[in-house]
C-alpha cells in the first residue's frame, strides 16, 4: 500500500472516534511514524509503506480509537508557538491558557523593574513557565509542581527551549516552596467539580487526576493558591490564574475575600468565554 492509501485507511477509522478531525489526526499519526514532515508528507503520497511502519501505525491508530489522547501518541503539543514535550503526567495545554501567557508578558513588560520574578503553580509541562522565560529573556520563573514526574516533563521542556538557567524547579504544594517574593504569580489550577470529572470525554480520563480536580466546588485548589498568595506576593504584584466561565463570579467573591482592597478583573479568551481572574494593588 502506497502513503495515500494508507492515509484514507486511517482517517477513515478514526472517523469511528467521534473527532472532526481524524482525517487531520490520521496525517499527524502518519508523519510521526515516518518522522517526517508535512510538505514530505504530500509530495511522498504515491510512494510505498513498509509493512513495519504499517503495524506501527496501526498500533498508534488503535491507541487513538482507545480515546488516548494525540498529543500523549505523539508525545508533543504546540503551546505558543513552541512544541513541548507531554506524557500523562502532564496535563496537556490547552489553547485558551496562552491568555495566561499572554498576560504575565504584559504586566511585566508594564513594570519597571527590569529582573522579573515570576511564579508559575502546578506547572505541569512547564509550558507556562518556559513560554514566559522565552519572551522575558530578563525574567527569573520558578515553576513548581507536586508531581516530581510532572517536573521531570518540565525539566525536558526548559532544556529544550533553552531556559534552564532561568526557570528553576521545586517540587512542593502550591507556593510552599518559595521563598522569595515573586511579582506574579501565575497559576492554571485544577478547578473541575469532582462530581463532574466522570461526565467528562474520554481523551480527558487519561489526564492526570490530580491536575483536574478542582474538589467539591472545583475551588478547593484555587482557595490554597490565594491563601498563600497572600503571604507571598509583592506589594506592587499581581495574581493570575485559570478558571472555567461558569465560576466567574464565585472565583471573584473569593479573590477578594484573601485581597479586600484589590483591583479584581475577569479577563476574556479570545471565544469570548470568562478564563481567569487578574488581581492587582494590593493593600497587604
Amino acid at each position: 500500500m502506497n502513503l495515500r492509501e494508507i492515509f484514507n485507511s486511517a482517517g477513515e477509522t478514526l472517523m469511528r472516534t467521534g473527532s472532526p478531525d481524524a482525517q487531520l489526526e490520521a496525517e499527524v499519526l502518519i508523519r510521526h511514524v515516518l518522522r517526517i514532515d508535512r510538505a514530505t508528507f504530500f509530495r511522498d503520497l504515491e510512494q510505498p509503506v513498509t509493512d513495519c511502519d504499517r503495524e506501527r501505525l496501526d498500533d498508534l491508530v488503535n491507541r487513538r480509537l482507545n480515546r488516548e489522547p494525540l498529543n500523549y501518541i505523539t508525545g508533543l503539543r504546540e503551546f505558543y508557538g513552541l512544541d513541548f514535550e507531554v506524557s500523562d503526567s502532564v496535563l496537556i495545554p490547552r489553547q485558551e491558557t496562552e491568555l495566561l501567557v499572554d498576560t504575565v508578558i504584559s504586566l511585566a513588560r508594564s513594570r519597571p523593574k527590569c529582573e522579573m520574578k515570576i511564579c508559575d503553580i502546578g506547572t505541569g509541562s512547564g509550558a507556562i513557565a518556559v513560554s514566559v522565560a522565552v519572551n522575558l529573556p530578563s525574567a527569573e520563573v520558578m515553576a513548581i509542581d507536586i508531581s516530581q514526574r510532572a517536573l521531570d516533563i518540565a525539566d525536558a521542556n526548559r532544556r529544550m527551549h533553552g531556559v534552564y538557567n532561568r526557570v528553576s524547579l521545586r517540587r512542593g504544594n502550591l507556593l510552599e516552596p518559595v521563598d522569595w517574593k515573586p511579582e506574579i504569580i501565575v497559576s492554571n489550577p485544577p478547578y473541575i467539580r469532582r462530581s463532574d470529572l466522570s461526565l467528562l470525554q474520554p481523551e480527558i480520563q487519561y489526564e492526570p487526576r490530580v491536575a483536574l480536580d478542582g474538589g467539591p466546588d472545583g475551588l478547593e485548589v484555587i482557595r490554597g493558591l490565594l491563601r498563600q498568595s497572600s503571604d507571598k506576593v509583592s506589594s506592587t504584584g499581581a495574581i493570575l490564574f485559570e478558571i472555567d466561565s461558569s465560576q466567574k463570579d464565585s472565583a471573584r467573591m473569593l479573590s477578594r475575600e484573601y485581597f479586600p482592597n484589590s483591583e479584581i478583573s475577569i479577563l476574556d479568551d479570545l471565544s469570548g468565554n470568562s478564563r481567569a481572574i487578574l488581581i492587582e494593588k494590593f493593600d497587604l
